[in-house]
């Protein structure tokens, strides 16, 4: 079931859903609108490949975060930025981050794919959600801190899941500002392990 406006107040209310700070005017029929942070990191342009298995060139491939009041976005470009809002959900529920039609009809991505708020996701440790911008028009997009970046949609589960994002060893919790991929630390058991890598 995706949470009303009134029942996501009333989650935060209880605590089960942490949006922190809430502000109901950014509330909508089914969502809460998010706002953009002031912390960013660029991707980098090169030639070597990304490993996604291998942190150092994970790394390499962005550089060091920023504060900034304002980014400009230029065409195709890739930059992580946070939420201003830490999050967290209780394992009953789990959510969704969503454009908005305003900034998409400018050509704005505010994910890439990975729009999933797992179950547990900041519980214990809220934190601010990474999000994937991409600019696809062709002139540079001027982004503001502190302004709506996108929707959280937030759905209530019928049971909690066996094991929580919370459990999960490898994942995102805790941070206020972007962060890159952690997919080594969780996939990578051992050289003599990687998919691809001869025996």
């Amino acid at each position: 079931m995706v949470l009303t406006d009134e029942l996501i107040a009333a989650t935060v209310r209880t605590g089960e859903v942490v949006i922190d700070p809430f502000d109901s005017r950014r509330s909508r029929p089914a969502s809460q609108l998010l706002c953009l942070g002031n912390r960013f990191i660029r991707a980098e342009a090169g030639d070597a490949p990304i490993d996604p298995f291998r942190k150092s060139t994970v790394d390499a491939a962005f550089g060091e975060p920023f504060l900034a009041d304002r980014a400009e976005l230029s065409q195709g470009e890739f930059l992580l930025a946070a939420t201003d809002e830490l999050v967290a959900l209780s394992p009953r529920y789990s959510g969704r981050i969503t454009g908005m039609s305003h900034l998409a009809r400018l050509g704005l991505v505010v994910h890439a794919t990975s729009d999933l708020i797992s179950p547990g996701f900041g519980f214990g440790a809220p934190t601010a959600i990474t999000l994937e911008l991409v600019n696809q028009h062709p002139r540079p997009l001027l982004l503001r801190s502190g302004m709506p970046i996108c929707h959280l949609q937030i759905h209530a589960l019928e049971t909690a899941p066996a094991r929580s994002y919370d459990q999960v060893p490898a994942g995102y919790n805790g941070s206020a500002q972007p962060t890159v991929s952690r997919y080594w630390a969780e996939f990578t058991v051992g050289e003599a392990d990687l998919p691809g890598e001869a025996k």
